[in-house]
């Protein structure tokens, strides 16, 4: 359906990743699980997240809720999330740039934002989880790979995991990974690439979006964001929905009207 609670798999692959990423200076280090060397990553700079437009830097009301606490975990929970990560964050260095991503199939979607990253999406795990419907995560397997940039050479930092399902999934072990959906999501497809025209959970009608030929949809499926890479961890925790060491590549978090960094990317 274009509009509804289950839309067809093109819509599903552009409102499963809406952000994009910023760059920084000095350096941070991770692992390349392939060949188990140490990739250095250029190192966030410390900036004030205070633009409201920014993709990653707003809430919206599911989003509040990975604003909480993180909970206590059970020593069964700790042990069953203690290896899920380990398994997340090799998925993540298997792809230790874009060139890596975007060389095994990766398509970029969106650009950057401050705070979300940059979000590359795997067609086949997108296929993947919306034939199976699961409420499991797989994290050998995430939606898509978020960077620190969109350039070549921009360096993997986290991870997003999606799930077509009614009711928030149960995910990874313990209770502290809240998922979370957005509203009027407008989405182009274009020479390979998905475009988002408009801010998600605005007031866009779909008049609008049918103007652009897009793919309209009242609500994405539940999605959830995880900091796994090493020196990239983030300060709200790793489930947390943004990532304020993430920045444009101009230091800031300032935003055209989408919210999206202005300028070259990192």
């Amino acid at each position: 359906m274009r509009d509804g609670a289950r839309p067809g798999l093109a819509a599903t692959v552009g409102a499963a990743i809406l952000a994009a990423a910023a760059c920084s200076s000095s350096s941070h280090t991770a692992v390349d699980a392939r060949t188990g060397t140490t990739v250095v990553a250029p190192a966030p700079k410390s900036t004030t997240t205070t633009q409201p437009r920014a993709i990653g830097l707003r809430t919206n009301a599911d989003e509040e809720a990975e604003l909480q606490p993180n909970q206590p975990l059970t020593p069964a929970q700790r042990q069953a999330l203690a290896v899920q990560l380990v398994a997340a964050r090799a998925a993540a260095t298997q792809y230790p740039t874009v060139a890596d991503a975007t060389k095994a199939g990766f398509i970029l979607a969106g650009e950057f934002t401050p705070g979300a990253g940059a979000h590359y999406v795997s067609i086949s795990a997108s296929a993947s989880s919306y034939l199976n419907h699961t409420t499991a995560v797989d994290p050998a397997h995430p939606l898509s790979l978020i960077y620190q940039g969109t350039a070549p050479t921009s360096h993997v930092v986290g991870l997003m995991y999606g799930s077509f399902t009614a009711d928030a999934p149960e995910g990874f072990a313990g209770p502290n990974d809240h998922w979370h959906r957005h509203t009027n999501l407008c989405i182009t497809f274009d020479r390979g690439k998905i475009g988002i025209p408009f801010p998600p959970d605005s007031d866009v009608k779909m008049s609008a979006c049918d103007a652009l030929h897009g793919q309209f949809m009242r609500q994405t499926l539940w999605m959830v964001h995880a900091w796994v890479v090493p020196g990239w961890e983030s300060p709200q925790g790793v489930f947390s929905h943004a990532n304020v060491d993430l920045h444009c590549a101009d230091g800031t978090d300032r935003t055209d009207e989408v919210g999206f960094c202005k300028g070259a990317a990192a």
